[in-house]
């Protein structure tokens, strides 16, 4: 009898250790799980500004090529885009509440809505909401655009060339003191932003 009391008790504690073993490996599993939906999230959204920087690459460039009596007041002068001072609106907008129609711009003030739209939050607020996004600055961790212009160029100094370059805060990776990209999110990463450029000649 006591022989299968003692059989009976070494069964029970057997099958406790399986459970906490089983339990033990599927929380590690899931871990692991967690981590990589996390890292997968992260890829996604930096994927998806590098999209959005691309395009508004694209839509700055088909501004300028559309302005280029004014190529040199889209020059920012080394620094980004200031997005302090909403400028001139050239073109018609929704404030959130109202139709605003556009005002009669110079070539310049173009120039300077141009850049402010393309880089700038929108700010637009509309009632009764948690937050509004208007535009694609709203979807991206802070951009930066940077316009450098160089004139009289060429022969008969009658070119110019424009460098546009945005960079934005990016999740999955980082640049290290000499500026290599580091993608494993270790090392001496120095800075976490990524960058997309673009050169054309008028």
């Amino acid at each position: 009898m006591s022989r299968l009391r003692s059989g009976a008790l070494s069964s029970k504690g057997f099958s406790l250790i399986e459970i906490m073993v089983t339990v033990a490996i599927t929380t590690v599993g899931l871990v692991g799980l967690v981590a990589l939906l996390l890292e997968s999230d992260r890829s996604a959204q930096d994927s998806t500004s590098r999209s959005l920087a691309s395009w508004m690459i694209d839509d700055l460039t088909n501004r300028i090529m559309a302005n280029q009596d004014a190529v040199a007041s889209y020059d920012t002068g080394g620094a980004a885009v200031n997005c302090s001072a909403q400028p001139t609106m050239c073109a018609a907008y929704h404030n959130g509440t109202a139709h605003v129609n556009n005002a009669i711009c110079s070539g310049d003030q173009q120039a300077a809505f141009d850049l402010w739209n393309v880089a700038c939050p929108s700010n637009v607020t509309v009632p009764g909401s948690d937050f509004t996004r208007a535009g694609n600055t709203d979807f991206m961790a802070p951009p930066k655009l940077y316009v450098n212009v160089l004139t009289g160029l060429g022969v008969g100094a009658l070119s110019t060339q424009v460098s546009i370059t945005m960079t934005w805060d990016v999740r999955t990776s980082g640049r290290e003191a000499d500026g290599s990209t580091n993608y494993l999110n270790e090392g001496n990463i120095t800075s976490r932003t990524d960058a997309l450029s673009t050169e054309i000649d008028l």
